[in-house]
Parts: structure tokens; sequence; C-alpha cells
């Protein structure tokens, strides 16, 4: 799978290790990494051999959430080609969320905006301590809309809209108060025991019963959502091209407060 530019991949003993590989911007999200990661799942998901998916970052953090300077050029994308790249978001959410893989995310440094979102959609999160999320979108005028279906199955409805309302910073210690991880550990060293410890427990079990029970929970929590999903994509590509999203990209990129700070 070496054809892979933003992906690194390493598979052993019935696990495969997905690392995000863009440590020069923190490995922020653009169109090219979505699509790479959907169809790495696709690979993976006809591979039998294969029970156990690892999410992780290389250097410094797990995942920054989007790309900026990717998500600042959809100002110049025609209507048909903004909703095509957030449909393709949704799509990535959804492929993780129904692999027929236990999918597991390992995170560290920073876990931001769209990375939540992909945390959210793994069966298993394991962090470190000194990890730091925000869900970023509100700063920047934008709505956190694919991700919101797959967040809730995680965080407390209360707690969601203070976290996206706020876009507040919280920690791994956090993070696993609210749910959005398992377990919190304050090293890196515990956090790849742990890893060690779950996937031989996982792996001990039959097959066919983990993939259909993760098949029957994962209907169950979905049922309310599933119907409300499809239109989140209209939603993004509304939201993200919108005046108000202009200045918030503006005013990150010039280190200013947006006008509506004012």
């Amino acid at each position: 799978m070496s054809k892979y530019t933003t992906l690194k991949y390493v598979e052993k003993d019935q696990i495969a290790t997905i690392y995000f590989a863009r440590p020069e911007v923190h490995n922020a999200l653009n169109n090219i990494m979505i699509e790479e990661l959907i169809s790495i799942f696709n690979e993976i998901e006809t591979n039998a051999t294969i029970r156990i998916v690892i999410l992780r970052g290389e250097g410094k953090s797990f995942c920054s959430g989007a790309d900026l300077s990717w998500m600042e050029k959809s100002f110049a994308l025609t209507p048909e080609e903004n909703l095509k790249e957030c449909e393709t978001l949704a799509q990535l959410f959804s492929t993780i969320y129904s692999s027929s893989k236990v999918v597991i995310a390992a995170i560290h440094g920073n876990a931001y905006g769209g990375a939540i979102g992909i945390i959210a959609t793994c069966d298993l999160a394991y962090c470190v301590s000194d990890s730091r999320f925000v869900l970023s979108e509100a700063k920047l005028g934008v709505v956190a809309a694919t991700i919101t279906p797959y967040l809730l199955l995680k965080i407390n409805h209360s707690q969601l809209k203070e976290l996206i309302f706020t876009a507040n910073l919280f920690n791994g210690s956090d993070a696993m108060n609210l749910n959005l991880v398992n377990k919190s550990f304050d090293s890196a060293d515990k956090l790849d025991l742990e890893l060690g410890k779950i996937t031989t427990q996982i792996l001990q079990n039959g097959t066919q019963a983990i993939i259909e029970s993760k098949k029957v929970l994962n209907k169950l929590v979905m049922n309310n959502i599933s119907p409300f999903k499809d239109s989140l994509p209209q939603l993004l590509a509304r939201t993200r091209v919108s005046l108000e999203a202009r200045e918030g990209f503006s005013a990150f990129l010039e280190k200013r407060k947006p006008n509506w700070n004012k």
C-alpha cells in the first residue's frame, strides 16, 4: 500500500496500523488524505486476515483537523465541487464507522475539529492525558456538521453543545470523562501497553461474533440519527463558504479577531 502519499501502513499479526503521515502540518486533513483514507479502508475491508485497524499520527500530533490552506481554497470552488468535497468527508466518517474491523484510535498531541470526528467513528479510543482536543469550527464561522452524528454517539448532548459553542480546549482526561475516549494514560508507553493488551484480548474472540456484535450495536445506536445524516454535507457545504466563514478564515490567517468579536 505504498501508493498512498499522506498515509503509512503497517500490517502484522492480523492488525493493520494506519499512520497519518503529514507531520509537517500536524497531520492536517486535506482532500487527498480524505480520499486515501477511504481507499485504504476499502482495501482493508476485503482483507479477511485483518481483524483490527489502529489509527495513529506521525510526529507531534494525531491530527490537527482540516488543513486550513485546503479549506481556504473551497471559496473558489463551484457549488457542485464544494458539495462533492463535503460529501466525500461524510463518506470517510461513514466508511470508518461501518468497517467490519475493530477500529481503534491511539491519540497523542493535537486532535482538532474533524480529527475528533474520526475518533468518534472508531470503536475504541485511547489517548495520552496531555493530548489537546478542540471542536474549533465555530471559531472559523463553520458548522461541525458531518461529524455531529458520531460525536452524539460518544458525548452527552448538553456537553457536546458546550464544546461546540465555546470551542474550548480540553485534555485527554477530559476526553475520557466525556466518553470520547475509553481511557487516558499519563505516558505514550502506557498507552502502547494498553493497545497491546486490548488487541490481544480482542483477537482471542470469535471473528464473526465480533463482526456481528459491532453491526447490531452500531445499528441500534444509529437508528435515531440516520434519517438526518444525508442532509449534513449540504449544511457543511453552505456554511464553509459563507460570509462568516470567509471572515473567520481571514481573521485566523491574519492573526486578528474576527469582526464578530469587535
